[in-house]
């Protein structure tokens, strides 16, 4: 069995003057990690194929790059969503679990699928 996580992070900034908060910020950033390597490498393959592109920078725990454009997702995407997408109705993985509290979810495919795909695409 290969696992997919979408994982959530989480990044506050807090602004202060003269020890008083004045802001506070929040920014969301998104991962998606594979068990098996080669299963990221189609993932960036399929966003480059879709006029995206998606890099991690593990040093600053983000992700850049730029979403791949698709019909079905016209306003405020995000890359969860492109994320689950892919890994939904793409990559034929199917919904396991959540990671707990609201950190990302948990994702699963059946191996036999992948050496079907990629039989076809030798074949």
């Amino acid at each position: 069995m290969i696992v997919a996580k979408i994982i959530r992070h989480r990044h506050k900034y807090h602004h202060y003057l003269n020890d008083d908060l004045k802001e506070v910020k929040e920014d969301t950033q998104f991962k998606i990690i594979f068990s098996d390597p080669a299963e990221l490498e189609m993932f960036e393959k399929w966003c480059i194929e879709n006029k995206g592109e998606y890099i991690y920078d593990k040093e600053k725990s983000l992700q850049t790059g730029t979403l791949p454009v698709l019909k079905q997702f016209k306003e405020e995407i995000c890359w969860c969503d492109i994320m689950t997408y892919y890994l939904l109705h793409v990559a034929g993985y199917v919904f396991h679990s959540t990671i707990s509290p609201y950190k990302g979810e948990i994702y699963v495919k059946e191996e036999k699928a992948i050496v079907a795909k990629w039989e076809g695409e030798q074949g």
